[in-house]
């Protein structure tokens, strides 16, 4: 299926963020993002539903993380809500009542669309659009149109693609309801043709299909890359939370990277030699192959953690792992959880790994003390002031004759006493 962009002339009088909601699998390949940014944002209202057993601070921490999705994808949030209903409501997944208020205030503050916390079928969110006469997206739209938007590579934006379709397929509706079925054959003795959405999913089925041969030919490459590097050299991913400091860790190590202090500013895996020092006795130089790899975040798309199979295998065959954590997030924990669990899940529980806890200045000495006795085999560094990279490249240092001593595993990263966060269990399945 391809995406029916309007006609040039059409498109200089149409605003970006028309265009953007509008025709969003084009954002990534027809304009900027600085061009989008030039406009007026759009304004949206955030909804999450909380249940019988949901406490509203962890909502409040989620409709947090919505508000920065939403702004790391180009749209404002002007207000939330939390609506409280115990079970989702099959048509709409949110109460009649609760949407029509929802509604007004979103109008009242200027909102022109809505983003939920939760993944919503096609026809919910048509039911919640017709409603309240407002557009509507889910969690999985705005994150899939985030990574639409800073896909750069053709491998990065091949899978964002896959995800997107695979996203679609299920949501297509008539658009078309207009035009009759095709007739077949000569004249009209063949009978009724396909109709419209037929048509678009056959296509839309087809173009699923070639980007996965294309993807299948891009790991085979990336697998043909990673057999002709140095032998002998050490591999380590960078892993953790989104926006958690990998890519600061990285330009410390190796003196390349870019660090942007956004969600998922990273998504191409970048893989860079960092140099640990000379040998005592050779006085060769050690060095190391770190990889800075894609973040990961509560209630990931499925769709995308499938498209991104081959960018996770930097993971999966790396030596060793070093897991990055913003020590000032409130949130800690439970993204040590997510991460661990992740882990697991795509096969690299047994690797060998050093946490490092990054931004360590924003602690208060009582609550560094804390942190300490929770986690006493952390590395506790600061890249804005290079603290604690020392010892991270004295454990890296480690990997050159064998792998690093063994340690007693912290609670986060045992798969028995691993219990995983509310969002978390549908999110990683498809990880394998």
């Amino acid at each position: 299926m391809e995406i029916n962009l309007p006609k040039r002339s059409q498109r200089t009088r149409m605003p970006p963020c028309e265009l953007l909601l509008n025709f969003p699998g084009a954002v990534a390949r027809e304009a900027p993002y600085s061009w989008f940014m030039a406009e007026i944002q759009p304004r949206c209202f955030l909804l999450a539903r909380q249940g019988r057993d949901d406490e509203g601070a962890t909502i409040e921490d989620h409709l947090l993380e919505l508000a920065e999705l939403a702004r790391a994808g180009g749209i404002e949030p002007v207000g939330q809500e939390r609506l409280k209903r115990a079970t989702p409501e099959a048509r709409s997944f949110y109460g009649k009542g609760q949407l029509e208020a929802a509604s007004q205030e979103a109008r009242r503050l200027e909102a022109t669309m809505l983003i939920c916390d939760d993944e919503l079928s096609g026809s919910q969110v048509r039911n919640i659009e017709k409603s309240t006469g407002l557009r509507c997206m889910d969690r999985t739209g705005l994150i899939l149109s985030i990574f639409e938007q800073r896909a750069q590579t053709r491998e990065a934006r091949a899978q964002v693609e896959l995800a997107r379709f695979e996203y679609e397929l299920p949501r297509l509706k008539g658009a078309w309801t207009h035009l009759e079925r095709q007739a077949g054959g000569v004249g009209t003795r063949g009978g009724a043709g396909e109709t419209q959405i037929e048509v678009d999913r056959r296509m839309t089925r087809l173009r699923i299909s070639q980007l996965k041969k294309e993807l299948k030919h891009l790991e085979q490459v990336r697998e043909t890359q990673r057999q002709g590097r140095v032998p002998g050299l050490p591999r380590v991913a960078l892993v953790g939370y989104t926006n958690a400091g990998k890519t600061s860790i990285l330009k410390c190590l190796t003196g390349e990277g870019e660090p942007k202090d956004m969600l998922f500013a990273t998504l191409d895996t970048t893989t860079r030699k960092a140099w640990l020092g000379a040998d005592d006795e050779t006085g060769a130089p050690k060095q190391a192959l770190v990889s800075d790899t894609v973040g990961f975040i509560r209630k990931l798309p499925h769709q995308l953690v499938a498209a991104f199979r081959s960018t996770l295998g930097e993971v999966r065959t790396a030596d060793a792992l070093v897991v990055v954590a913003d020590a000032g997030n409130p949130d800690l924990e439970e993204h040590l959880k997510i991460v661990g669990a992740t882990l697991h899940e795509i096969g690299c529980g047994d690797h060998p790994r050093l946490l490092v806890l990054n931004q360590m200045d924003r602690l208060t000495r009582p609550h560094r003390l804390d942190m300490k006795k929770r986690h006493p085999d952390a590395v506790f560094s600061c890249a804005l002031t290079k603290a604690g990279i020392e010892e991270v490249r004295e454990w890296l240092r480690e990997l050159i004759p064998g792998p690093p001593r063994p340690r007693d595993l912290e609670d986060w990263e045992r798969p028995l006493a691993l219990e995983q966060p509310p969002g978390v269990a549908g999110a990683i399945s498809s990880w394998i």
